[in-house]
């Protein structure tokens, strides 16, 4: 597919052509974040901005103070892409899981955390 006209952003093909798979079915790790108290957070996802997102250089910022993220990476090293959503002060428990961005999905609008026992979805905008 002619990348100029290919919608979807250069990370997800760069990943796709790198693994030879669709993006939903690519192996990774799946992390769960519990904040605790609420905080403002930066991500790629829309699925915690609002309506008209806010963003900064590196993703776009929650709505407001979120108590959950669930996030997807590939890289070796979660913890890396883990500090991108908190600062170094905040209180978090982090629990993490294998799998593929389509179970992160099921598990960010259907999981509970296991930390505090509160659905995941009540911190998406959407």
């Amino acid at each position: 597919m002619d990348s100029t006209k290919d919608p979807r952003p250069e990370w997800v093909r760069r990943l796709e052509e790198k693994h030879g798979l669709p993006i939903n079915e690519i192996p990774g790790t799946i992390y769960g974040l519990c904040y605790d108290p609420s905080v403002v957070v930066e991500s790629v996802s829309m699925d915690y901005a609002g309506d008209p997102p806010e963003h900064n250089a590196r993703g776009y910022l929650s709505a407001g103070p979120i108590r959950h993220y669930v996030g997807w990476t590939q890289q070796r090293d979660p913890n890396r892409r883990i500090r991108n959503h908190h600062n170094a002060g905040t209180a978090v428990t982090v629990t993490l899981g294998q799998g593929t961005m389509e179970r992160e999905e099921e598990i960010k609008r259907t999981g509970t955390c296991p930390t505090c026992g509160r659905p995941y979805a009540d911190s998406l905008t959407r």
